[in-house]
């Protein structure tokens, strides 16, 4: 007897700035899942927070999607709290001879692969885990933790790992101004009297979203009024002279945790921006108008470079495995490290716990390769271990939590 396909929903999109990526590495998962094992089920949300299947949804170039487009798609919700025979399901209306009649479409696991806002921020992981819904990646501690940018360097302090100082900007209440003489005295302390330029950069959004280099204050006013449409804080750090920027990824694979190839992007400028991250693709042209399986991994990079040394090579990957670890992270993360070249120093940057493309190119290029499928079969498989593992009792007696009475 044919064991029936497990059905994967990876739901992309989002009401996010980098809605637009996401969609790019949703469509690249669902492309890479092994179709003899599952059966994927694209889900997309708009950037009104609607959500849709359809398999139109498959063709990038159909992004963004005209009325036309849109009128061949199916509208979904997510009951929360139900299932059919154990299963999770969507809920859609279909229009028949005697009115519309509600059908439900049935799935196994969700796999989240939105950047960003409401999506890689610890939001959609705490609705999912909140309903009782299988999903991959990681749990809503993790995603939360190294979605925030203060609160990462604050935990990863406790390791040793090494970090650049930064100051943290909060968005001052409506009706009051940002004051430059609170700012400048916390900067002079920790990044002394010289302390120009910096990088400034949101607090919680994507690596390269909304950052920006300011070369005096009047820049830094600049920044931090752009940052503040986008987001409530902001990280004040030293621009590191001489910038390199090393990236890796990270899973735990069979128990243990284990890293990736290590890629050094080639940018050529003091910072990898979002433009060049996403944008800079095949002779200059935009990423999102090259082949479907083009995006982060299109970015020009040198793989395993051999400039690095044993050492750094091995404060690399033990940093990033120990920040793994330490932030419950789960799935695959990239793990984005800076690096002054003439003397050799590294700081962990940030953790990216939904990279873009689910940095399948870095396991490609492992010591041990995974293709992405297997990658993609990894994290299903993890997912469906991990959920299995959080349905433990709730009943009020199990805890001597019982207050009132029962029948």
């Amino acid at each position: 007897m044919t064991k029936e396909k497990l059905i994967i929903a990876v739901i992309f999109g989002g009401r996010s700035v980098e809605h637009d990526v996401s969609i790019l590495t949703g469509l690249q998962f669902l492309d890479a899942l092994d179709q003899s094992r599952y059966q994927g089920l694209p889900l997309y949300v708009d950037p009104d927070g609607q959500w849709w299947t359809g398999d139109l949804l498959l063709k990038r170039s159909l992004y963004p999607h005209s009325a036309d487009t849109r009128a061949r798609l199916t509208p979904v919700t997510l009951p929360l709290g139900t299932s059919i025979r154990g299963r999770p399901h969507l809920m859609a209306s279909q229009k028949g001879f005697l009115g519309n009649k509600a059908i439900t479409i049935p799935f196994d696991l969700i796999v989240p692969a939105i950047h960003g806002s409401n999506g890689e921020d610890g939001s959609l992981q705490g609705l999912l885990s909140f309903t009782g819904i299988p999903y991959a990646g990681c749990r809503p501690l993790g995603a939360a933790a190294t979605m925030d940018k203060h609160v990462t360097k604050e935990a990863l302090k406790t390791r040793n790992i090494p970090l650049l100082p930064h100051i943290l900007v909060e968005k001052p209440a409506a009706g009051t101004f940002l004051s430059r003489d609170t700012i400048l005295p916390q900067m002079e302390a920790k990044l002394g009297a010289d302390m120009f330029p910096v990088i400034v950069k949101p607090r919680r959004l994507g690596s390269s979203v909304g950052v920006t280099i300011a070369r005096d204050a009047d820049g830094l006013d600049a920044a931090l009024s752009s940052i503040f449409r986008m987001d409530t804080g902001a990280l004040i750090e030293p621009l590191v002279p001489n910038l390199v920027e090393y990236n890796i990824a990270v899973m735990r694979k069979d128990g243990q945790v284990i890293t990736s190839a290590i890629e050094k992007p080639l940018n050529g400028s003091d910072m990898l921006d979002f433009n060049t991250k996403y944008r800079a693709g095949s002779n200059g042209a935009p990423k999102l108008d090259e082949a479907p399986s083009d995006g982060m991994a299109s970015l020009n990079r040198e793989l395993n470079p051999a400039e690095l040394s044993e050492g750094q090579d091995g404060l690399i990957r033990s940093a990033a495995s120990t920040a793994f670890d330490l932030l419950d992270l789960a799935g695959t993360v990239r793990i984005d490290f800076l690096c002054n070249a003439k003397t050799g120093e590294l700081w962990l940057n940030e953790v990216n716990s939904i990279p873009g493309s689910f940095a399948y190119f870095l396991w490609q290029a492992a010591q041990d390769p995974l293709s992405f499928t297997d990658l993609s079969r990894t994290i299903v498989e993890e997912g469906m271990v991990l959920s299995r593992a959080e349905k433990g009792e709730t009943g009020t007696a199990i805890g001597n939590a019982r207050i009132f009475g029962r029948d």
